[in-house]
């Protein structure tokens, strides 16, 4: 399942992993000193500026230092520590993503960004309630500019739950909001599956395709459907992309066992 994450860490560093708890106490004590000057403010926008651009650009390992350093200068720095705990998030360190989403939304208990990336780490790891929960007051945020992501995520931890009824209701607000997100629809065709549709599981999986050729799930799971539903030959089209494409070793194995049975 998709929640926004990018980047592959097998190719960071070895120095990341091994200095990352020293970095997290240099951040720790750093938020107990006095209220920063206009001066540290400002350069730590300027860090903040060059990890983004540091992140835009794949340089996990150099983005992840400037938004520490911009956290040391101001620890009100709310978009740092976001960045902060979504590069957490993706080396699945999450209890320190937990953490830092934490301190942002202690900054601005409005931070809608902040609340739903902590609810995709509830995901993670699995707790529902508590991702539920952050995705909720997320969407009270009237300005939160992606609610989409919010709605649909829920949906999906509804999903989880097997709460399949809230889990479509959300699912079709994502939708409603954002009518180009492929998640969104993968997550209902999900929902249609477990209804035993899988005309109306179909058409959704492909629509999240046409958006995004490349989700792997959501071939995967177009292949199980067509395959329920008799038609071979698209399953076994969609077998075969992910067996060359996936980037799960096991799923793309296991496509690749299903070719050699369709054949």
């Amino acid at each position: 399942m998709m929640f926004h994450k990018t980047g592959d860490c097998s190719s960071l560093p070895h120095k990341f992993s091994t200095c990352f708890s020293c970095l997290i106490c240099i951040l720790f004590f750093s938020a107990c000193a006095t209220a920063p000057n206009l001066e540290s403010i400002n350069q730590s926008e300027s860090h903040m500026k060059l990890g983004s651009f540091y992140f835009s650009n794949g340089q996990i390992n150099e983005a992840y230092a400037e938004f520490q350093k911009a956290v040391m200068l101001n620890p009100n720095n709310k978009q740092a520590l976001n960045q902060l705990g979504y590069i957490s998030a993706l080396f699945q360190k999450y209890d320190d993503a937990i953490m830092y989403y934490k301190r942002a939304i202690s900054v601005d208990p409005d931070y809608a960004e902040a609340m739903n990336n902590l609810g995709v780490v509830y995901i993670e790891i699995k707790n529902w309630d508590e991702a539920i929960a952050y995705f909720k007051n997320a969407l009270k945020n009237p300005l939160y500019r992606s609610p989409e992501k919010a709605y649909s995520s829920m949906g999906y931890a509804y999903y989880q739950k097997g709460e399949y009824t809230l889990a479509e209701k959300y699912v079709k607000d994502a939708l409603i909001r954002n009518p180009s997100y492929p998640i969104a629809n993968y997550t209902l065709g999900l929902v249609y599956v477990k209804h035993g549709n899988d005309d109306a599981a179909i058409a959704e999986f492909e629509k999240a395709i046409g958006i995004m050729q490349g989700y792997m799930d959501a071939h995967w799971e177009l292949a199980q459907a067509y395959l329920r539903t008799g038609e071979k030959n698209k399953a076994l089209r969609h077998f075969r992309i992910v067996a060359d494409k996936d980037s799960v070793i096991a799923r793309s194995r296991e496509a690749l066992e299903y070719i050699e049975l369709l054949k």
